[in-house]
């Protein structure tokens, strides 16, 4: 069964500048699933972090289709 977790996702940037940082909401099986998941939706260099899972609140909050396995949404700010 899929549940939703919060994520944030570490994307390296051209010429040393510093990283960009941004927290997203995925659909996933577990942790580490979701960190794949995050990952591959933000690119070949990216590296991601679960934060925790989410409550059934916050799952409705985010409108999150758990039926839909892999599904991202970026968050304009860290709310986790």
């Amino acid at each position: 069964m899929n549940k939703g977790f919060g994520v944030t996702v570490t994307v390296p940037q051209p010429d040393g500048q510093e990283p960009k940082t941004a927290p997203l909401v995925v659909v996933a099986r577990d942790e580490r699933d979701a960190e794949l998941v995050a990952a591959q939706a933000a690119g070949p260099q990216a590296s991601a972090e679960t934060l925790r899972e989410l409550t059934d609140e916050e799952v409705l909050a985010y409108d999150l289709d758990l039926q839909a396995h892999g599904s991202a949404k970026v968050l304009p700010i860290l709310n986790l």
